[in-house]
């Protein structure tokens, strides 16, 4: 399914097609400030899911945000946010499903008005352990122990799973910072015997300033993700072998996974690599599955294994390179944020700030997981098909590329300069929002009071 990171499951969202008419989506979002670019890729998620015969709500989560402390605690502040996010919906083209009633828009703070609401929101706490409940507060873009400070954060996951079953969808969308809450309402389903919401989980955009997307880099229970960064080197092989930032050891090293392994031991073997262990699921030496020179490493000589310890090493480092992360680094990568204005690119920016941002992005040459080319992957081909890159001659000429995958060829193996694409990616960002900057335009009200809140409270 395009657009989407993950589909648990696809066999379950089939079930749900086939069972109903029009099966019913939804997605919450809490009103916390300034829409970013981010926004757009789960809308044209939902655009597509409305085409499809869907119904989807959107929570306005004004409780939620509450909770999280959004706009200090302030809920009339909140709602006109809330009132801001419904006008962004409008502004991507999406009038006409609101005014059928394809596309509704709901309070939390409606739904909280039932004891029904309530009792659900208990019944999902009284199924799940404290513990479990702790580790889904990443949810809020917090971590676990913040709870301690405030014992209404505790609250947080238990209605968003609650949210789910009130509002009897089908299907959960959401980023992939949002799966702690949807596999949580799953377990609770399971538990209770309620019906199942299928999961939806969207890429999240990076803050310009940073490498790497949070939902590849970030695992689980904190740390880095070494089966999705290994997922990503695995893809990237061919890249790998020609790109001139790795030594030709690292090349080398790499050249070694044997041929006849299939792609998921590929992906474990570099997932071993990059974690740094020696052996694949406990047993198999990751020796044994690297070959050079066509010698045997069925039995490995000390000496031998240091001199491959030293080369794993070497490459461990040069693959973190590539891929824009540190090796020490065991947290997740900043997301775009509404509290750092340079660290995105939000609906309503005027030409010179799209520009004066993508200018001062993280975008190293030949590495091709940064801001600058998550944007090409998830805005600028999704919206606008191709991307022209327009050069002297003396630098190479013009490019075309219909696909994504051909331009990361093209950066990758440095046929492409980063000034080169920040250039094109501005104009086509520029064309990409420039419904957002003439609807606001003529309809300023809700973003200038959000501006208002937010320059009140130091934003």
């Amino acid at each position: 399914m395009s657009g989407v990171e993950e589909v648990i499951t696809e066999n379950e969202l089939k079930e749900r097609l086939q069972a109903k008419e029009m099966p019913r989506a939804y997605v919450g979002y809490e009103p916390s400030g300034f829409v970013h670019i981010g926004w757009l890729i789960i809308t044209k998620k939902i655009e597509q899911l409305l085409e499809a015969g869907f119904q989807v709500d959107i929570l306005l989560a004004d409780w939620h945000a509450f909770i999280n402390d959004k706009f200090g605690g302030d809920l009339d502040r909140i709602r006109a946010c809330g009132e801001y996010i419904m006008a962004c919906y409008k502004a991507y083209g999406l009038g006409p499903a609101i005014d059928s009633g394809k596309l509704r828009f709901v309070w939390a703070s409606d739904m909280a008005d039932s004891s029904k609401y309530w009792e659900r929101v208990l019944r999902v706490a009284k199924a799940s352990t404290l513990s479990r409940i702790r580790r889904a507060m990443t949810i809020m873009g917090r971590k676990e122990e913040e709870g301690d400070l405030d014992s209404s954060k505790f609250l947080y996951p238990s209605m968003q799973a609650a949210d789910i079953f009130e509002l009897d969808v089908d299907v959960a969308i959401g980023g992939m910072d949002q799966r702690h809450a949807h596999m949580l309402a799953r377990d609770v389903a399971d538990k209770k015997g309620w019906v199942k919401p299928v999961a939806l989980h969207t890429p999240l955009l990076s803050s310009l300033s940073r490498s790497g997307r949070m939902e590849m880099v970030t695992g689980p229970t904190g740390g880095l993700d070494y089966p999705a960064l290994a997922s990503n080197l695995e893809v990237d092989l061919p890249l790998l072998m020609v790109n001139q930032t790795l030594s030709a050891e690292t090349r080398a090293l790499l050249e070694g996974l044997k041929k006849d392994l299939d792609v998921e031991k590929r992906r474990k073997a570099l997932e071993v690599l990059l974690a740094g262990r020696r052996r694949v699921g406990g047993k198999t030496p990751i020796y044994s599955l690297l070959q050079k020179d066509d010698a045997d490493y069925g039995s490995v000589t000390t000496e031998l294994a240091k001199d491959l310890e030293r080369q794993m090493a070497l490459a461990r480092k040069e693959l973190f390179g590539y891929l824009g992360i540190t090796e020490e680094q065991d947290g997740g990568v900043p997301k775009m944020s509404k509290s750092d204005p340079d660290s995105g690119i939000y609906l309503h920016d005027p030409e010179q700030d799209i520009i004066r941002k993508l200018n001062k992005a993280w975008c190293p040459e030949g590495v091709p997981d940064n801001p600058v080319m998550e944007i090409c992957h998830t805005i600028i081909f999704p919206f606008r098909g191709t991307l022209d890159i327009k050069r002297p001659e003396k630098w190479g000429g013009d490019l075309h590329f219909s696909d994504y995958e051909a331009l990361r060829a093209a950066f990758a193996t440095k046929q492409l300069h980063p000034a080169d694409l920040k250039k094109s990616v501005g104009k086509e960002l520029i064309e990409v929002l420039r419904p957002y900057r003439e609807y606001f335009k003529a309809n300023p009200c809700t973003l200038n009071k959000v501006m208002e809140l937010s320059a009140a409270i130091g934003r």
